[in-house]
C-alpha cells in the first residue's frame, strides 16, 4: 500500500472516531456539549503533550504549572495529569497512531487545520457546554480567543503566547549617540539607526533572521498586505503590498544596517552584547535580561516597527492547547485542567516563570498576580499593548500545511537574501501553494 492511500486511510479513521466520540460527550436531545462526573477517590488520567517541557528555560515553569494542578485542583476534583516532553512536535502523532491516550497537546498553530482533519482533535464548541465556556472566557483579551479558530469554530485555545518585540542594547544605542529611551518606530528608522550605530562601533545594527516565519507575516500585515486570504482558500503574498514589504526587508538586509544569520545565531549574537536591535519573540526577555545585567549592559525594547504612517500590525506567535478527549468524563478531566492553566493562577506562572504573555492582561495590574513582576520588568507592557492590534498567525489549511508553510518560509529567505527579482519569485511561491489549496 503507498503512503498517501495508507495516509487517507488513517485519517479517515481518525476523523470517524473523532466524530462518534464527540456524540458520546454530547446531549442526545439538544446536541449541548455535556460534562460527565469526576470522582476524586478514582482520578481520570489526563495525558498534556508539551514542547515546552523539552526546553530547559521553559520546562521547570511548565512543571510547576502540572505539579500545582495535581496538588491542589487535581487532588480536589480527581485528575491527575502526565505530562509528556515533545520536543519535535512528533510524539503525539506517533502516539495518536498507535492508539495511546492523548488528550491535550501544546499545539503549535501553523499546522492546527491538518491536526484537526487527520487526528481526530475537536472543537471546543463541541465538548465544552457554552456557559461553562463563556464563564471562563471573561478576562481573556478577546483577540486571543480568535487565534485557533477555523472555520467559526475554536480547535485550540491561545495558551503559551508572544508579540514580537525589538528588544534594544543599551550600551551600543549610547555607544552611537543615540538615546534608547527614544527608540526607532518605523522600518525607515530601524534603518537609518542601525546603520549609524554599525559606522560607531563596528557592530551590526539590527537582526531579523530571514527563517522566522512568524513576524514575517505582521511585516507583511503592516505594509497592508496579506499573507492567506480571509477565507483561507488562497494565498496572497504575492501581491504588490506584500512584495513591496519585503523589498524594503531586502533593502535593510543588503544595505548594511542587517546581521546576517539564522534565528539562534542572532540570538546568540545579541545576548553577546554585539547586536544593537533584535525583533523576536517576548519568550527570550528573561535570557536577554540577564544576558545584559551579567555583561553589565541595560536592555531597552520597542514594539513592532511601522511602515510610514501605516499602524503596525503584529501576530502572535506560540501554542494553543488542542483537545482530543473520548468520553465525558474525561472531557471533564481536561476541562479542570485548561481552566487552570489558562485561569489567574496558571497564567502567572506561565508569565513569572516561563516568559510568555499573559492572555489575562487585567493580572498585569493585579497585586495578587502579576503586578510586581510586570513592574520590575517594564517590557512586558510593551507586549500587553500589542494585544489590541494583534492579528491571528495563518493557520495553513488542510493537510498539506508544513509544505505550504515551506514555501512561504523559502520564498521569502530567496526574495531577502538574494538578488533574484522579488515579484516573481513571490508569485511563483503563491502559485504553487494555491495549487496545493485546490
Amino acid at each position: 500500500m503507498n503512503i498517501t492511500k495508507s495516509a487517507s486511510i488513517l485519517a479517515a479513521a481518525a476523523i470517524a472516531a473523532a466524530s462518534l466520540s464527540a456524540c458520546s460527550s454530547s446531549n442526545g436531545s439538544s446536541g449541548q456539549a455535556e460534562l460527565g462526573k469526576l470522582d476524586p477517590s478514582k482520578p481520570t488520567k489526563v495525558t498534556f503533550y508539551s514542547y515546552s517541557l523539552a526546553y530547559p528555560t521553559m520546562k521547570p515553569g511548565m512543571e510547576q504549572l502540572i505539579k500545582e494542578f495535581n496538588e491542589t485542583v487535581g487532588k480536589e476534583k480527581g485528575v491527575m495529569v502526565e505530562g509528556i516532553a515533545d520536543p519535535n512536535y512528533q510524539q503525539y502523532k506517533a502516539d495518536i497512531s498507535a492508539g495511546k491516550q492523548v488528550d491535550i497537546v501544546q499545539h503549535t498553530f501553523g499546522t492546527l487545520d491538518s491536526s484537526r482533519l487527520t487526528l481526530g482533535f475537536k472543537a471546543y464548541e463541541d465538548v465544552f457546554p457554552k456557559d461553562v465556556l463563556d464563564e471562563h472566557f471573561k478576562g481573556i483579551t478577546p483577540n486571543a480567543l480568535e487565534l485557533g479558530k477555523i472555520d467559526g469554530k475554536m480547535y485550540g485555545l491561545a495558551f503559551t503566547f508572544s508579540t514580537p518585540i525589538v528588544f534594544i542594547n543599551g550600551k551600543l544605542f549610547q555607544d552611537a549617540g543615540l538615546d534608547p529611551n527614544k527608540p526607532p518606530q518605523t522600518w525607515e528608522e530601524i534603518k537609518a539607526v542601525a546603520l549609524k550605530i554599525k559606522a560607531a562601533t563596528g557592530k551590526d545594527g539590527f537582526g531579523l533572521a530571514p527563517n522566522n516565519g512568524w513576524i514575517t507575516e505582521g511585516l507583511i500585515l503592516s505594509n497592508g498586505g496579506e499573507v492567506l486570504a480571509k477565507d483561507r482558500k488562497s494565498a496572497k503574498f504575492g501581491e504588490e503590498a506584500s512584495v513591496a514589504a519585503l523589498r524594503m526587508w531586502r533593502d535593510l538586509y543588503q544595505s548594511g544596517a542587517h546581521a546576517k544569520g539564522t534565528d539562534a545565531e542572532l540570538t546568540e549574537q545579541f545576548m553577546a552584547g554585539n547586536l544593537g536591535m533584535i525583533i523576536t519573540s517576548t519568550a527570550l526577555h528573561s535570557g536577554f535580561k540577564k544576558a545584559s545585567e551579567a555583561a553589565g549592559w541595560k536592555l531597552y525594547g520597542a514594539g513592532m516597527p511601522r511602515f510610514g504612517d501605516k499602524p503596525a500590525v503584529p501576530v502572535n506567535s506560540g501554542s494553543v492547547l488542542a483537545i482530543r478527549p473520548d468520553n465525558p468524563t474525561n472531557s471533564a478531566a481536561v476541562w479542570e485542567f485548561i481552566k487552570f492553566v489558562t485561569g489567574n493562577r496558571g497564567y502567572t506562572i506561565i508569565t513569572s516563570s516561563i516568559g510568555y504573555l499573559p492572555l489575562r492582561a487585567g493580572l498585569a495590574d493585579d497585586p495578587n498576580y502579576l503586578k510586581s513582576f510586570v513592574d520590575q520588568n517594564p517590557l512586558y507592557k510593551i507586549n500587553l499593548a500589542q494585544l489590541a492590534q494583534i492579528k491571528p498567525v495563518a493557520i495553513w489549511p488542510g493537510e498539506y500545511a508544513s509544505e505550504i508553510f515551506t514555501a512561504f518560509s523559502d520564498a521569502v529567505a530567496k526574495t531577502v537574501m538574494t538578488n533574484e527579482d522579488a515579484a516573481a519569485t513571490l508569485k511563483k511561491a503563491q502559485a504553487d501553494i494555491n495549487g496545493m489549496l485546490k
